[in-house]
């Protein structure tokens, strides 16, 4: 089952609608586990990060920008 993010709703920002992962949605979403995650964060890597309410949460418009931050790799070499 694909990783669906938690939607919050600021009603100080006009109505703007936040979208975040929890660590094990990230973790879905990666295909790695949730102690990778936790680990990323613990050593300061990883996406950014931010605590709501208890809760580790990312953000996914920021989860989205690190991935392209990223270095690719593959591509056809001749």
């Amino acid at each position: 089952m694909a990783a669906t993010p938690t939607r919050i709703s600021e009603a100080g920002a006009g109505g703007v609608s936040l979208r975040f992962y929890s660590e094990k949605d990230l973790a879905a979403v990666l295909g790695v586990s949730v102690k990778t995650v936790q680990g990323w964060r613990f050593r300061g890597q990883g996406p950014a990060w931010r605590r709501l309410c208890g809760a580790v949460r990312y953000d996914v418009m920021e989860f989205n920008s690190w991935v392209q931050a990223q270095p690719g790799g593959g591509g056809v070499t001749r």
